[in-house]
């Protein structure tokens, strides 16, 4: 069979595909389990690596040259809170915690994968100096600046990197959508797909439906969109709940999408966010109408 390259963007699970590509599709003897302490798909044996028929890769980010058929994994504006964090924890091995990324932020930034978010926050908050000297950034900072990307969905790092990354009409490229690998029966469909496409059939069904469910027992982030989405739900129906402790990025994510839909700037020098839906409702001034 042909070699494939599966391009994607870090953090959007193009090391997990690689692996059950050719578990199930390249049919590979494979014995040993990918997943790394953060959960990534980064363990890969020599044997492994020489035989793959499936190769995952920054290809057109690097400008790396792709096989005949690629697979692209793909994302939307919505799936953008996930994505965001799995790539602070996972890309380059770096393990940063975006909840705590207010503590220590230049010397968790300050290397080849993120040193161009340090210029940004500076820039955009001139106030803020980010140094050795002067290692941290205030969350308040931090969740104002990030919002923006949520708000600003075209605009976020993410998408553009994603719109980088198109091919000739030499290409025969199939989409995996970022969202099948948070849900077992999407994530098995897609599979079929691929393996259709690729011109054969997965054997054991059961398998990779064992394996999909190690992948998500490793999600740490995997109900922060659906936690985030029932406080916007709340706000909308006027409902007044508790509002639990939240990671940053779902912070910024919650206020991004509340300005999208009021039109209402969401505070910004909050140094603790809200504790319940009231005070958002009170800020939006939505409990009269």
């Amino acid at each position: 069979m042909h070699q494939v390259s599966i391009d994607f963007v870090a953090g959007s699970h193009g090391n997990f595909l690689e692996f059950v590509c050719n578990k199930f599709l390249g049919k590979l003897e494979i014995n040993f389990n990918p997943f790394n302490a953060a959960g990534a798909s980064h363990t890969k044996s020599q044997s492994y690596l020489k035989n793959r028929l499936f190769v995952a890769d920054h290809y057109v980010l690097k400008g790396r040259a792709l096989t005949k058929k690629v697979i692209k994994i793909t994302f939307e504006h919505s799936d953008l809170l996930l994505l965001s964090s799995v790539c602070f924890l996972r890309a380059g091995d770096m393990k940063i915690d975006s909840d705590l990324l207010e503590q220590n932020t230049f010397n968790k930034l300050n290397n080849v994968y993120y040193q161009g978010l340090i210029k940004n926050i500076t820039d955009a908050y001139p106030e803020i100096s980010l140094s050795n000297e002067s290692p941290d950034c205030p969350r308040h900072v931090l969740r104002e600046f990030f919002k923006f990307g949520f708000h600003h969905g075209a605009t976020h790092g993410l998408m553009s990197e994603l719109d980088k990354m198109t091919y000739s009409s030499e290409h025969q490229v199939f989409d995996f959508e970022f969202k099948q690998f948070y849900n077992t029966q999407l994530f098995v469909s897609a599979m079929h797909d691929l393996a259709a496409w690729y011109g054969t059939v997965i054997d054991n069904v059961v398998d990779l439906e064992m394996l999909h469910e190690e992948f998500l027992n490793r999600q740490l982030y995997k109900h922060d969109k659906i936690q985030a989405d029932s406080i916007i739900s709340a706000v909308q129906n006027r409902q007044e709940i508790p509002i639990a402790k939240l990671r940053l990025l779902q912070e910024s994510y919650i206020n991004g999408m509340l300005e999208n839909m009021y039109q209402i700037e969401m505070p910004f020098n909050q140094s603790q966010y809200f504790s319940n839906t009231k005070e958002i409702i009170q800020h939006l001034n939505l409990s009269s109408t």
